[in-house]
């Protein structure tokens, strides 16, 4: 097997913003509750959508994304193969769905843009919201920084994972054993409790 030794024939003056895919801060981040792998070679720093029923996915699809594809390296790194930020088939991919990660863009960028995700390979780009991208699909992602043509942009979409409210106690049947208020007073706090249709207060400590 022939091996790739090209050696590097330029020096940046600066050191790399970061790398496609990576962590871009230490806030949080929420991945999919469900482990998945590649369908297709996938692109780390890209959108990627379900396919099929076997937990896979792939670089492209139709509609929402299911997430954005971390830089997780999970497939084995022979000698000599040149470096892709990629995830061969079969191999895990790591899918997050809220986080900061950075981002490659073909086209500059603006700070406070939605990002669009293209449904052929993934790829990411900026415009704003309600905007028509041709061949993409607008993300619940905004750009975090500004970035021009080939360079590196962050993007997030923090608080934007769906949340399902608790349902309102207040509206449950007497019968029923609930806490249903929390009642704020001058000395103390109290808990009213309906159990078995009778309504009674309990105290939970002091202001």
């Amino acid at each position: 097997m022939a091996v790739d030794y090209t050696f590097q024939n330029s020096v940046p003056l600066y050191p790399a913003i970061g790398v496609p895919g990576a962590h871009a801060s230490i806030n949080p981040l929420e991945s999919t509750p469900l482990g998945y792998t590649a369908a297709a070679t996938v692109t780390i720093g890209g959108f990627v959508w379900e396919y099929g029923s076997d937990k896979q996915v792939k670089s492209t699809g139709s509609g929402a994304p299911l997430g954005f594809a971390v830089r997780e390296i999970t497939n084995v790194l022979n000698p000599g193969t040149p470096f892709a930020n990629t995830v061969p088939v079969g191999f895990p991919v790591s899918v997050a769905v809220e986080g900061d990660f950075f981002v490659s863009v073909a086209s500059s960028v603006t700070k406070g843009q939605k990002v669009f995700a293209n449904t052929t390979t993934g790829a990411v780009s900026g415009a704003s919201a309600g905007a028509t991208v041709a061949g993409s699909v607008e993300t619940n992602w905004a750009f975090a920084t500004s970035a021009g043509s080939g360079e590196i942009a962050v993007i997030t979409n923090h608080g934007q994972t769906p949340y399902v409210a608790p349902a309102d106690l207040s509206t449950y049947a007497k019968t029923a054993d609930v806490v249903s208020a929390v009642v704020a007073g001058d000395t103390n706090y109290t808990l009213k409790v309906t159990k078995g249709g009778t309504d009674s207060t309990v105290e939970i400590g002091h202001a």
